[in-house]
């Protein structure tokens, strides 16, 4: 797994051009993480979870896992009409989201992997191969929908401040104290929960029922999401990673509502 030193210093490996056209800022990671790391001022300590990081370290960190979830999954896919989608969809889904203050953005990486993937912060990522089963709108959504909950719900830096990855709490109370090794550490941590190890099953029934009334709430048809788990079980687009990181398709469909298909 590639972490933070590999982030900052290889931009010819990590941080192309169509990384940064898409996501832009995403270059100045070590300037935010830097700029996290003076900050001293309580009151610049907005919106923390139960990790304790201020909402600028957590962005700082998102920037940084994002930049690896882009590098290992193709680079940025650069479709004009699947990127306006995704991120008119997205949008319109982030305006209810919880957190308000996050800057959501979205992309879609060149991979034929079918999967989705949020880092924290408010950055989310669907992969072409899941893109093109092809995704109706609600079904669209209610895999954009999910991704929010994880961000909204923090699942990714609380699941680390919970000790529930090796070095969580330590790295952690370090980043607090200013230690670049501790953001390194987290990054990396962060992108291996995300990426490798994935979140535990009872995380992911919460993003698919949260997703699932996000999705209601904007608009969209509720059975959107059960609809795309549905046909991958049904071995509609089987790929080699399909989810991979998730639980089965069938445990979550026995956790989702049974929803009528979208008309």
């Amino acid at each position: 797994m590639k972490r933070l030193a590999l982030l900052l210093f290889a931009p010819g490996l990590l941080c192309s051009t169509l990384a940064y056209a898409q996501f832009p800022g995403l270059g100045d990671v070590a300037n935010a993480i830097s700029k996290a790391k003076e900050t001293s001022d309580d009151t610049a300590r907005i919106a923390k979870g139960m990790s304790g990081l201020s909402l600028e370290e957590e962005v700082a960190i998102g920037d940084a896992v994002a930049l690896t979830i882009v590098s290992q999954y193709g680079g940025v896919w650069r479709d004009e009409a699947a990127t306006h989608r995704v991120n008119l969809i997205g949008g319109i889904l982030a305006q209810y989201a919880t957190r308000q203050g996050l800057e959501w953005r979205f992309g879609l990486l060149d991979s034929a992997a079918i999967n989705a993937f949020s880092a924290p912060g408010g950055r989310i990522f669907i992969t072409r191969g899941l893109y093109e089963l092809p995704l109706s709108d609600a079904e669209l959504a209610g895999v954009l929908a999910h991704e929010i909950i994880h961000i909204d719900q923090r699942h990714a830096i609380d699941t680390i401040a919970r000790g529930e990855l090796v070095g969580g709490v330590s790295s952690l109370v370090a980043a607090n104290s200013g230690s670049f090794a501790a953001y390194e550490s987290i990054v990396g941590n962060t992108a291996d929960l995300i990426l490798v190890n994935g979140f535990d099953p009872e995380t992911e029934f919460e993003a698919d029922a949260g997703g699932r009334d996000l999705a209601a709430v904007t608009g969209y048809a509720p059975g959107g999401l059960r609809v795309v788990l549905v046909r991958i079980s049904a071995g509609d687009g089987q790929s080699a990673e399909t989810f991979s990181t998730h639980p089965s398709t069938e445990d979550r469909l026995q956790h989702l509502p049974d929803d009528p298909p979208p008309s």
